[in-house]
């Protein structure tokens, strides 16, 4: 018995790990010039996922991201108890002869529990802003990828 569940484990695991996932990017090198504010937290995480040794194929204008918190749900004792943040951020993407490729506002959204605790909601709002921030960049990257493809 023990060959045959040692067996069947076996099996079962080269079937889920053969799901069919990929890398979401292809191998080929992206770099651009950046143009924003200093404390554009959103250009300073994109620039950090270039390749800073190849050559500059696009030149990318980005404004201030746009950040919000709407009230969505309400206790019965009239506190808060869910509410929705989202972050947008206007993104001009132009190769190198100065053509405009993506005029685009990048959105993105999530809805979350509020906590009874002012700090560790607060703590919460910045890792969520973080990961749709991050959210964006990965939407940007594939995008910036396909360009490059062509």
């Amino acid at each position: 018995m023990s060959k045959i569940n040692f067996l069947s484990i076996f099996f079962l695991s080269i079937f889920l790990s053969s799901c069919g996932f990929h890398a979401p990017y292809k191998s080929s090198d992206i770099n651009a010039s950046v143009n924003s504010n200093e404390n554009n937290l959103f250009a300073s995480s994109l620039v950090k996922r270039f390749k800073s040794n190849s050559d500059e194929s696009f030149n990318i204008n980005i404004e201030d991201e746009r950040k919000t918190k709407q009230n969505s749900s309400f206790n019965s004792s009239g506190t808060l108890a869910r509410y929705n943040l989202s972050i947008s951020v206007n993104v001009e993407i132009y190769n190198k002869e100065n053509v405009l490729l993506i005029k685009e506002d990048l959105k993105a959204s999530s809805y979350h529990n509020a906590l009874s605790s002012t700090q560790a909601d607060k703590l919460q709002i910045e890792e969520a802003y973080s990961n749709l921030r991050e959210n964006l960049i990965k939407q940007l990257l594939r995008r910036m990828y396909r360009l490059n493809e062509d």
